[in-house]
């Protein structure tokens, strides 16, 4: 918190801290908001085009993420499968 404000109670200092943080919130939101229209009205290539390239790159990233997510998956798999068999002989065993 700002440390030269004084609050007389512990709500008064929530509440400044809720305000501060909505505040910032909607700056960020405004910020974004004028950068994105920048951005669009700056562009050298068409909307369609900007389009385009973001749905190639996005679908690059995607499929780059599940053939990295996948093999680690598969081995949670596996030993998932192993540990269920070790459960189960456990179980079994105590029978």
């Amino acid at each position: 918190m700002d440390e030269s404000r004084t609050y007389y109670s512990r709500d008064a200092e929530m509440r400044a801290a809720r305000e501060k943080a909505a505040l910032t919130f909607v700056f960020l939101l405004l910020g974004l908001g004028i950068g994105t229209a920048l951005a669009l009205l700056f562009a050298p290539r068409s909307g369609s085009e900007i389009r385009d390239e973001l749905s190639h790159a996005t679908e690059g990233a995607l499929n780059q993420g599940r053939d990295a997510v996948n093999p680690a998956l598969k081995r949670l798999e596996k030993e998932f499968a192993e540990l269920r068999k070790r459960v189960d002989d456990r179980i079994s065993d105590m029978r």
